[in-house]
C-alpha cells in the first residue's frame, strides 16, 4: 500500500512539474502573427460595415 501511494505521489509531482515547465516556456516565448496576417485582418475590418435595418437588427455588409 505504501509503495502504491508513493508511486501516485511521484506521478502527481512529476506531472505538475512538467506542466509548470511547459507553461513557463510558453510564457517566455513570444509568439507573434505574421505582418501579412495582421494586415489582412485590418483590411477586412475596414471593409466591413454594420448597417441597421428597419427591424432594428444589424447586418454586416462587406464593402469589397
Amino acid at each position: 500500500m505504501t509503495k502504491n501511494s508513493t508511486l501516485k505521489l511521484w506521478d502527481l509531482l512529476l506531472k505538475k512539474q512538467i506542466q509548470e515547465k511547459s507553461h513557463n516556456t510558453l510564457r517566455k516565448t513570444n509568439f507573434k502573427p505574421k505582418d501579412e496576417t495582421i494586415q489582412l485582418i485590418l483590411a477586412y475590418a475596414r471593409s466591413v460595415k454594420a448597417v441597421k435595418t428597419s427591424s432594428n437588427e444589424s447586418i454586416l455588409i462587406s464593402l469589397n
